[in-house]
């Protein structure tokens, strides 16, 4: 595999995951030209040599269990043309293995990726969706009415 889809796997930067491979540390790696080699172990993981010293890594030692998708549903946006806004439905959804979670915006807090696959769309018939193994957090789950109340996502999350 290449880095992107290894640094995905690990739940690290691929910049992290580059001075790893410039280091030496991951198991197989072979350099072809300007891209990476990167081999896999029995659990679908690419293998990591830890340090001799210093903290240890914070690289996903097993493969999640299943990509979280979140999925912006174009059905309810046009549904929600002409409506009052206290009418409108939710136009977010996260797709977990066995439940659907609804809200108007969110927060991803790592890596994640954007899917594009028209000839095998996903089985809710998206076409586009983002994908990510990391905590995924709902800032809004109701519509916010009054714009000049509404807070900005990043003091909401303590990012300023």
């Amino acid at each position: 595999m290449g880095t992107k889809q290894a640094s995905i796997l690990l739940g690290i930067s691929r910049q992290r995951l580059l001075v790893l491979l410039a280091q030496g540390r991951v198991k197989g790696a072979k350099k072809n030209g300007r891209f990476w080699k990167i081999p896999v172990s029995k659990s679908g993981m690419p293998r990591i040599i830890p340090a001799r010293r210093g903290p240890e890594g914070i690289w996903r030692k097993q493969q999640a269990k299943k990509a979280q998708m979140i999925h912006v549903n174009q059905h309810n946006i046009q549904g929600n043309k002409g409506k009052p806004p206290e009418q409108f439905q939710p136009v977010v959804s996260l797709k977990d293995s066995k439940r659907n979670d609804y809200g108007y915006e969110l927060y991803i807090s790592g890596p994640c990726y954007i899917v594009y696959r028209p000839y095998k769309p996903a089985n809710c018939g998206a076409h586009v969706w983002i994908e990510t193994y990391e905590a995924v957090q709902f800032l809004h789950t109701e519509f916010n009415l009054d714009p000049s109340t509404a807070r900005e996502p990043s003091k909401q999350l303590g990012l300023v």
